[in-house]
């Protein structure tokens, strides 16, 4: 807001680091007291430089370098199932036949 000090932009830092972090509240799955549990967050929205178009692209662009492998492992994998899928039916059509 207005009148603050701004802290540098950080793409990958939603979080504002003004706030004090709290003690998680541990609760006990096996408690059968039936309180409800209400779940609550604020939002603070914040103005920022970043043009609308392009607001993703820090997250688009997260590990790209790895992308080439993930789809390379994914067309080897496909194939693999493939073989061994056409190798089981292979094995019972020669059985019935």
């Amino acid at each position: 807001g207005k009148g603050k000090e701004s802290t540098p932009y950080n793409p990958l830092a939603p979080c504002s680091k003004e706030k004090e972090a709290q003690e998680p509240m541990v609760l006990d799955p096996k408690d059968e007291s039936g309180a409800d549990i209400v779940w609550t967050y604020d939002v603070v929205w914040e103005r920022s430089d970043v043009k609308w178009a392009s607001r993703w692209d820090v997250y688009l662009t997260l590990g790209q370098a790895s992308d080439d492998k993930i789809h390379w492992f994914s067309i080897v994998n496909s194939l693999v199932i493939l073989m061994f899928l056409s190798g089981i039916v292979a094995l019972i059509m020669t059985r019935i036949l």
